[in-house]
């Protein structure tokens, strides 16, 4: 797809984007913005005030109740010594304290590093080691986590937040103890409340923005399936946010967003909390979001917008409950996080016809490390069956031979690359893993590899086709890989080998789940218990997510003809035996 002309304003080598037919001038020219994210938001949203931000669980908040609520937060955490470039542990779900801690943090120049909360004790430490992060933010529910996890570690402060703390009154009554811990003001512990009061009287310097600074660092397994923390910037964020907005998809102010993907990973923090806090949409917080009653919170809030993974879709169209309902309120069903599958894409289309919804499913493609979205079906006009969209307005996409490294033309599958301003700083404190994923091609442009097989055809729609990395993509989106939960497994002195590969998940139209193949050593002992121990161990440093499905013993591990372990063939057997 390359040409010999040059790029007026860079002057590299310029890309054949047939794309740029679907944008206006305007578009194209459009200046991104450099600010930090809550400049971004606050910005956009200083003079309409009185505009519902979020909906929590029925309780409203306007946007300045959401800016008072961060400049609390800011407060508070000036007045435990937080400064500029401290990286804090966020371990949470999207709940109004979550994103107060958020913009409050980079009102300061601060870092927020997300975790999952369902994150073993043992790796909760070792993201606060790997940052040496002095104060974590933590959801009360985790309690028993951390307190395990801070040991060894230089934290100083933990502040704990409860789902109750911003709840309507009546409902705040009935959070029943029993899912919470009550952590009160103590030594090192502080509830909410207790902090925000104590820096009432602090003054709010706000940090001004630095181009290509660190505001939040998210995790992933990357190419190789080692967690690494990936640095997005403010430039990052705001710039994914942009380009949303700077495209063909329906979106205006006040628009209803259901907000379901957690703020760990970047496209929740990215895609789904500040893009649409930034267009002054009314957020729906679901912190703990149900698939199954994906059809209750449809009905209930009747949202404008929706995004989610393909697996949400098929609990929509399988819903008996939106059987005979009107959906036209439905302007943007978005689907992310994996490729929908052809059969299921046509069934989702057939639905939302029959349910009188504008458009068909507007299928996306992105990745953590290029800050979430990076192309979209943005409208019916771009929106070809079994493609993942066009790219965005200042974004470059293309294949490449992953040999060779040479820039195939359009219709030529290879590796899918990605160049432009979503592009992450970097995995932290991991030159070599960066190195591995983010690299400078002919054209002077720094390209992330993504792993995925793909190709873009004549009119600038993307196809993936396959994936090169060994990534097993759950049904609900989430990313499991194999060397991650291997490593886990062979810590077992009665393991030899272990292959991990995925199962097709049959309770769900599409998504796959880790099983564990595994050869042991000659003393076999009794493998009743063996296996036993070997789900414990994983349930014990895995996340839920992760944990395997199945352990399978077998003689010896099948070979390649090169002698690699041949994970296609156990795959083979995987699904033969589901």
């Amino acid at each position: 797809m390359s040409d010999t002309r040059l790029d007026k304003k860079t002057g590299y080598p310029s890309i054949d984007r047939p794309w740029l037919k679907y944008y206006t001038k305007e578009q194209i020219d459009a200046a991104l913005p450099e600010c930090k994210v809550y400049d971004y938001i606050l910005e956009n949203n200083k003079d309409d005030l009185s505009r519902t931000a979020f909906n929590y669980y029925g309780r409203k908040l306007t946007y300045r109740q959401l800016f008072r609520g961060i400049e609390d937060a800011a407060k508070a955490f000036l007045q435990i010594g937080v400064k500029e470039g401290d990286i804090i542990a966020v371990i949470s779900v999207t709940i109004p304290e979550t994103i107060y801690t958020f913009y409050g943090l980079n009102r300061i120049g601060a870092v927020s590093n997300m975790i999952d909360p369902r994150t073993s004790a043992e790796g909760i430490r070792e993201y606060i080691l790997e940052v040496d992060a002095k104060v974590v933010v933590v959801l009360d529910m985790a309690y028993e986590k951390i307190k395990e996890a801070i040991v060894g570690t230089n934290v100083s402060h933990v502040i704990m937040l409860s789902p109750s703390d911003s709840l309507p009154a009546a409902k705040k009554l009935l959070y029943r103890l029993g899912k919470g811990t009550k952590a009160g003001k103590t030594a090192d512990y502080l509830s909410w409340r207790s902090f925000v009061a104590d820096g009432a009287d602090q003054v709010v310097r706000d940090v001004p923005y630095k181009k290509d600074t660190c505001c939040v660092i998210v995790h992933t397994g990357g190419t190789t399936g080692r967690p690494k923390g990936v640095m997005l910037s403010n430039d990052n964020l705001n710039c994914s946010a942009f380009q949303l907005m700077n495209s063909a998809f329906t979106m205006k102010r006040g628009d209803i967003w259901a907000d379901v993907m957690p703020p760990f990973i970047a496209y929740g923090i990215g895609n789904g909390l500040h893009m649409p806090l930034v267009k002054g949409m009314e957020v729906v917080l679901i912190p703990a979001f149900d698939p199954e009653k994906y059809d209750k919170l449809m009905i209930k809030y009747r949202p404008t917008q929706i995004v989610g993974v393909p697996s949400h879709y098929e609990g929509i169209i399988n819903s008996r409950r939106l059987k005979n309902k009107d959906m036209s309120y439905l302007e943007s069903p978005v689907v992310g996080g994996d490729t929908m599958k052809i059969d299921l894409e046509d069934k989702v289309n057939s639905f939302l016809k029959e349910h009188n919804v504008r458009f068909n499913i507007l299928k996306g493609y992105g990745m953590t490390e290029v800050s979430a979205a990076v192309s979209a079906c943005m409208s019916d006009e771009i929106n070809k069956r079994g493609s993942v969209g066009i790219p965005f307005a200042h974004t470059v996409i293309s294949a490449f031979d992953h040999d060779t490294g040479e820039e195939l033309k359009q219709g030529q599958k290879g590796e899918i690359c990605i160049t432009g301003p979503n592009t992450m700083l970097g995995y932290y404190d991991n030159e070599e893993e960066t190195d591995n994923i983010l690299k400078m091609h002919d054209d002077g442009r720094i390209w992330a590899h993504s792993g995925d097989l793909g190709h873009i055809d004549e009119d600038g729609m993307l196809f993936i086709e396959g994936r090169i990395k060994r990534m097993i993509i759950r049904h609900d989106g989430f990313k499991v890989f194999p060397g991650f939960i291997e490593n886990t497994i062979l810590k077992n002195p009665l393991v030899k080998q272990c292959c991990v590969v995925g199962q097709n998940d049959l309770s769900h139209a599409q998504g796959m789940l880790p099983v564990a193949y595994i050869v042991l050593r000659n003393d076999k002992g009794n493998q009743d218990e063996l296996l036993k121990e070997l789900k414990l161990l994983c349930e014990e440093e895995l996340p839920e997510y992760a944990q395997p499905r199945a352990f399978f013993i077998i003689d010896s591990m099948p070979l390649t003809s090169i002698g690699k372990i041949d994970y296609r063939y156990l795959e083979k057997c995987a699904n033969t035996t589901s």
